[in-house]
């Protein structure tokens, strides 16, 4: 909705806010109460980038230094999932880097424990396979879990084959 005797910022502005649709995709969550026992801690959906510049006080009190998973998107269409340490300033920095005109909306999920946060990344990636993403991340014990998956393949295959000859020596004597 544009109102033309605002100006131009505040034209923008309210562009953001009405973008949002406050109930549905601006979800803070602060009540500690809430969150025992819970890998996030908090989720900002479908935030349009132009609040960087517009709403930056809220954006700083909300996101930097936090850490979590964001997602950009190409208006309702996933481009790009990545991980950081300081949510605000990762997602910042991709309004100016080879991503900057290719997304025009961001999701942010402040993840509560670190050290999950790369995993979490990895299946995303390995699953979603956003477009703006080269790289979809290593899974440790990837290799094992194929060896014994193959393993048992063969097992199978071998078995089939040791069932199959007895089958034709048995339809030989029988058809003699």
């Amino acid at each position: 909705m544009i109102i033309p005797h605002l100006g131009i910022l505040a034209n923008i502005v309210w562009e953001c806010l009405d973008n949002m649709n406050t109930d549905k995709n601006w979800k803070y969550v602060t009540s500690k109460k809430n969150m025992r026992g819970s890998l996030i801690k908090g989720v900002l959906e479908n935030i349009p980038s132009k609040s960087f510049e517009f709403l930056e006080e809220a954006i700083n009190d909300m996101m930097k230094g936090k850490p979590g998973i964001y997602a950009l998107y190409d208006n309702k269409k996933l481009y790009y999932v990545g991980l950081s340490i300081n949510l605000k300033e990762r997602v910042e920095e991709h309004t100016k880097d080879r991503h900057a005109k290719k997304w025009n909306n961001f999701s942010i999920y402040i993840i509560k424990k670190t050290k999950f946060l790369k995993d979490i990344e990895t299946i995303l990636l390995r699953v979603i396979d956003p477009p703006g993403n080269t790289v979809k991340g290593k899974i440790k014990k990837l290799t094992k879990l194929q060896k014994v998956l193959k393993k048992a393949a063969k097992q199978k295959i071998s078995e089939a084959k040791k069932e199959a000859k007895k089958n034709v020596k048995e339809a030989k004597k029988e058809a003699k």
